[in-house]
C-alpha cells in the first residue's frame, strides 16, 4: 500500500477501524520530527462546538500550555481561520441551517524541521461534511490554517 492511500484511508469515514494503525505509525514519525499532534472529530450544528472541542483536544493532548494566553490565543485565531475555510467565508452553522461532522488535526512545532530559527507555529485542519441538517444534502469542505506563535 503506497503512503498516498494509506493517507486517504485516515480522512475515509468508510474506513474508521485502520485509523489508529496507521495513526500509530504517523504520530510516532511526526514526533521525530520535533512536533506535538493531535487529532479528534466533532459533529455539530454550532460553531462554538467546534472551537470548544478543537480546544479542548489541543489542551488535553499538550500541544500548549494550559496557562499560556499567548499560545491559546494563537490556537484560537488558527482555528477561527480554518472554520472561515471550511465554511467558505462567513462561519456560520445553525444560524444558516448547516450542520458540520468533521475530523480535525492540531500540529505545533517549526516551520521547517530542519531549522528551529522561525520559532513555533501551530496549524490547524478541518475535513468533513457540512450541510443542511438533512442526510444526503451535506457536501465535503476543508479548512486549513498556519500561525506563528
Amino acid at each position: 500500500m503506497n503512503r498516498q492511500r494509506e493517507f486517504r484511508i485516515i480522512i475515509n469515514n468508510n474506513e474508521v477501524e485502520k485509523i489508529p494503525i496507521i495513526f500509530a505509525y504517523i504520530h510516532k514519525k511526526i514526533k521525530s520530527f520535533g512536533y506535538k499532534i493531535c487529532i479528534g472529530k466533532v459533529g455539530t450544528m454550532d460553531s462554538r462546538e467546534i472551537i470548544a472541542a478543537i480546544e479542548t483536544t489541543a489542551k488535553r493532548e499538550g500541544i500548549f500550555s494550559a496557562g499560556c494566553y499567548r499560545e491559546e490565543h494563537a490556537l484560537y485565531h488558527t482555528i477561527l481561520n480554518a472554520l472561515r475555510g471550511l465554511c467558505r467565508g462567513e462561519i456560520g452553522i445553525g444560524n444558516f441551517l448547516r450542520t458540520i461532522g468533521v475530523k480535525f488535526v492540531v500540529l505545533r512545532g517549526p516551520l521547517d524541521s530542519a531549522s528551529t530559527d522561525s520559532g513555533e507555529w501551530i496549524s490547524v485542519g478541518i475535513y468533513g461534511t457540512i450541510g443542511a441538517p438533512i442526510k444526503g444534502f451535506e457536501h465535503e469542505a476543508i479548512g486549513l490554517e498556519i500561525n506563528n506563535i
